[in-house]
């Protein structure tokens, strides 16, 4: 036989890689079993909290929260059942924001009045807003523009990154939720609404 520098033999060291291999086996399928067995208990199958938040938007509907608007009035969800309403959480630094506005605009345009954006600014900032809805043209019908001063709107509904949008239903719960930028103007879009 072959001697390695340590004193060990091929054949030792084989047989070591073997039981180290077989010990490895071993711990593997210990580990199988009790994961088979826990499964359940495992808190990866529970719902995170915003999970949690959909669900009982979809089953109980929305709060009826009440939005400052920029001219000083209110805006009430609840006041906004038998219309379709996109609740929109944007902000003016927002790049994908900013693009997705447009298309806001131009479903409220194109469903003439069956379809609400109430469009929640989580800037910090009130100048910010005035600026961006300068440059957008707004306010205009069907688009009313609120500012979410202290992230409460933000905080009800789970929102953790903008844009994000609640498609709300005539009865006031929960279609839909949409994260990141949507075409709303798409054809696809309008025949969903």
């Amino acid at each position: 036989m072959v001697r390695l520098a340590s004193g060990d033999t091929k054949y030792d060291m084989t047989k070591r890689y073997v039981q180290g291999a077989v010990a490895a086996l071993l711990v593997i399928a210990a580990l199988f079993a009790w994961y088979r067995q826990n499964v359940g208990k495992l808190p990866a199958n529970q719902s995170p909290k915003e999970f949690r938040v959909i669900d009982k938007l979809e089953a109980d509907g929305v709060p009826d929260l009440v939005f400052t608007k920029l001219d000083g009035g209110e805006v009430r969800l609840g006041e906004l059942r038998g219309k379709i309403v996109i609740l929109n959480f944007w902000a003016s630094w927002c790049n994908p924001c900013v693009e997705e506005f447009p298309s806001m605009l131009k479903l409220v345009e194109a469903m003439k009045g069956e379809v609400i954006v109430v469009a929640v600014s989580t800037d910090d900032e009130r100048k910010d807003i005035d600026t961006f809805t300068r440059a957008m043209g707004l306010p205009k019908p069907g688009f009313v523009v609120v500012w979410d001063e202290k992230k409460e709107a933000m905080k009800t509904f789970g929102v953790e990154k903008v844009p994000e949008s609640f498609l709300i239903s005539k009865e006031g719960k929960l279609i839909r939720k949409v994260l990141g930028i949507e075409n709303w103007s798409s054809t696809s879009a309008i025949d969903y609404n």
